[in-house]
Parts: C-alpha cells; sequence; structure tokens
C-alpha cells in the first residue's frame, strides 16, 4: 500500500511543470517588492520637513509616484524599483493663495507669505519659467542676488527609508511569501 502511495507521489512530481518555481518566485518577489514601495513611501512621507515652518509630512501619494516597479517574471527573476529621488518642486504640493505685508517699508512684495496647502512659505513668490512652467521661486540671499526655486528635500529620506524597508522585508516577509506563492501554484496545477 505504501509503495503505490510512493509511486504515484513520484509520478505527481514528474508530472509538474517546471516553471512553477519560478512563478512563484516572480510573484513573491512582486509582493513584497510592491510592500516595499507602500510601506517606503509611507515613512518618507511622514517623516519629510517642508520649508520654514518645518511642517513635517507630506501627501503619501506625491512620495508614491515617484517611485515605479518593474516586476518580476518566470524568465526574469528580478523586481527592480527605480525612484526619483530629486527634490520635490514647492508647487506640487497643492493650491497657492498669496498673503501680503501691509507693513511699511516692505517692498515688491517683501515679508509677504505664500501658502500652498498646509505649509507656509516666506517671502516666496510665483513666477513662469522660460521652459513654461510655474514655480514657487525665492530670492537666495540680498535683492541683487539671483532667485531659486523652492524645493522639498527628498534625496536622503528616500535613500535611507526604502534602503532599510527592503532589508527588513526581504529578511521578514520573504520566506513567507515564497511558501505561499508555492503551495498556491501548486494547488492551481494539481487542481488541472
Amino acid at each position: 500500500m505504501s509503495m503505490k502511495g510512493l509511486e504515484r507521489a513520484i509520478q505527481n512530481l514528474n508530472s509538474l511543470s517546471r516553471l512553477i518555481v519560478p512563478e512563484a518566485t516572480a510573484k513573491a518577489l512582486n509582493r513584497v517588492a510592491s510592500r516595499t514601495i507602500s510601506q517606503g513611501s509611507k515613512a518618507v512621507a511622514k517623516e519629510a520637513t517642508v520649508d520654514d515652518n518645518r511642517k513635517k509630512g507630506l501627501p503619501v501619494r506625491l512620495v508614491r509616484q515617484r517611485s515605479r516597479l518593474r516586476k518580476a517574471r518566470h524568465d526574469r527573476p528580478v523586481a527592480s524599483i527605480k525612484i526619483n529621488r530629486g527634490n520635490l518642486p514647492a508647487i506640487k504640493l497643492g493650491t497657492a493663495r498669496v498673503r501680503l505685508s501691509r507693513k511699511k517699508g516692505a517692498r515688491n512684495g517683501a515679508g509677504s507669505v505664500l501658502k500652498i496647502g498646509p505649509y507656509t512659505f516666506r517671502n516666496a513668490f510665483i513666477q513662469q519659467l522660460a521652459n513654461g512652467r510655474w514655480q514657487v521661486m525665492r530670492r537666495v540671499g540680498q535683492a541683487r542676488y539671483p532667485i531659486d526655486v523652492v524645493k522639498v528635500p527628498l534625496e536622503t529620506p528616500l535613500t535611507v527609508a526604502f534602503t532599510a524597508i527592503s532589508k527588513r522585508l526581504i529578511e521578514s516577509d520573504m520566506p513567507k511569501e515564497l511558501s505561499a506563492a508555492l503551495k498556491n501554484q501548486l494547488r492551481i496545477h494539481l487542481k488541472r
């Protein structure tokens, strides 16, 4: 009786497709990579500071849309995340409104406050650049010095968060995801 069971198990194993393990690996990699993007975006959005009022936090969608996932396939078992680590222009934070200063001696809008959503930018203004885009600008120093685009620094937070979270998820979640994907592939294949 046990020999028949053993022979049946060997037949089942021989009949399995050679793509079961690579497909399960690809599915597990894609799930862990998408979880990395989700958790990394939330962490960066929560910790990012914006300009002089140092208000913490950004909308998560602004951070999440800066990362792209190239999914793994059974013939290419590598999931890669491409992240735009450039600084975020302040104009992307929402609709802008200006609160003018009525102080004596304030000329050319000096002392005015530009609010974009819940964020405050002192001595900033909106201007259309030569390339046709509208940006939030601010003088770098005294009046004779040039102006510069106001940006939210994201390079360091994105690098640190995504590196730490990806390492943690590969160690903790990858074995669980891989075993679940293998069980699912076996279930699908043995049903046929």
